[in-house]
Parts: structure tokens; sequence; C-alpha cells
């Protein structure tokens, strides 16, 4: 564990081990989350949410403006399919 003090400006440093272990370096982006308890920072990870599902997905492929997850492809192919 490392202790580290916020500074005047909200900042904190993320101990070099920790940037190692994950692979990061300077300009990388991380995600910054929280729940009731914790605060959570991870690598920053493309997230999408399918239109045809409204779930968030890891994965998707993009059509025009919108983003379809394989889920969201699969209830597509299936409508088709039921015709």
């Amino acid at each position: 564990m490392h202790t580290k003090r916020i500074n005047n400006l909200g900042r904190i440093v993320i101990p070099k081990d920790i940037l190692d272990i994950f692979q990061l370096k300077e300009g990388d982006l991380v995600d910054i989350m929280h729940n009731e308890k914790q605060i959570i920072i991870e690598p920053h990870k493309e997230r999408f949410v399918c239109a045809v599902t409204g779930k968030v997905s890891d994965a998707g492929i993009q059509i025009g403006d919108a983003w379809i997850s394989k889920e969201g492809m699969k209830k597509i192919v299936e409508y088709i399919s039921s015709e």
C-alpha cells in the first residue's frame, strides 16, 4: 500500500511501480470512478452504449453514429431471422 498526500490542486502521484505494473506512461488516460466507500482508478478502456440493448459494452462496431455490441447484433439477427 502507498499513502500519498493530495496537493492543493487535488492531484496525487501514482507510484512508478504501480504505473509499471499497469504499463501506464505519461499522457495515458485513466478512468476515475467511485462507490460509497472507494475511489477507483483504472487504465482507460473504451466503452460504448449499445444502441440496441442500451447496455455498456467494451466492444462494438460503429454504424453511422450508433454503436452496436455483439449482443445487440445477435438481437438484430434474431429479429431478421424471425420474419
